[in-house]
């Protein structure tokens, strides 16, 4: 869809389920996958948040499985993605919150290349939207699924010498209670709630622990139940909750 079609609205396949079938349950699978909300708005605020005029197209990708993704362009050049998770990607708030939280943490503290993000609602009913949203940076590359095949013995080791390097910075870091990243504002932290990095302990971060937000806690009508989430100081007390 071009800028001479600037009603993103009408085209029903931007809000449907387009990637399968199902076998089992398929009308019941679909609706949990399918989500409808102000397509033109979202292009509007995706705009405003990289100081562009206006978006110029829209590009629907494939569709995940818990998430919708689009590739937005702007009359200035500029490309965001805009994600819009479906009804059956996690508990309303916490899901899309944790996920912002966690990618801002991973490209501040753990210095991990995670796109940057402009705007994001995690409060569907008070946003003119409709929706929960992310608004952030396309990385740009290839999947080394793609590459992997052509690529030299020396690269592959290169690539893997990133990882590892990658992993030791994710352990550098422990934190004091079990469950999900937040910003401290997001979420009403526990007690002592801290993290230690390199060995030296970080209080009164942007970041704390909260409620978890895993597929454990959200599958098969899990996300209904009335349970305690966390943050826990024991990971035995959390993974008893699912039980």
């Amino acid at each position: 869809m071009s800028s001479s079609q600037t009603d993103w609205n009408s085209n029903d396949e931007f809000f449907n389920f387009t990637r399968g079938r199902f076998i089992v349950d398929e009308a019941e699978n679909i609706r949990k996958r399918e989500i409808r909300f102000d397509l033109n708005r979202l292009a509007s605020v995706a705009a405003d948040s990289v100081g562009a005029t206006q978006c110029i197209s829209i590009k629907k990708y494939p569709d995940g499985m818990f998430n919708k993704a689009f590739l937005m362009s702007m009359d200035d050049g500029q490309e965001v993605i805009a994600k819009v998770p479906n009804p059956n990607a996690g508990v309303p708030h916490f899901t899309t919150a944790s996920e912002v939280a966690t990618m801002d943490f991973a490209r501040k503290v753990l210095d991990t290349p995670a796109p940057r993000v402009h705007l994001w609602n995690s409060r569907a009913e008070s946003h003119p939207v409709g929706a929960e949203f992310i608004i952030m940076d396309k990385v740009e590359g290839v999947p080394l699924s793609q590459v992997w095949g052509t690529m030299k013995l020396p690269q592959k080791l290169q690539v893997l010498l990133a990882m590892t390097r990658l992993q030791k910075q994710w352990l550098s870091v422990s934190f004091s209670h079990y469950g999900s990243l937040y910003y401290t504002g997001d979420v009403q932290p526990l007690v002592g709630n801290q993290y230690v990095k390199d060995g030296k302990t970080v209080k009164d971060s942007e970041f704390v622990v909260g409620p978890a937000t895993g597929r454990d806690w959200i599958d098969a009508g899990r996300s209904i139940l009335d349970v305690e989430k966390g943050p826990c100081t024991s990971r035995l007390v959390l993974s008893s909750f699912t039980r």
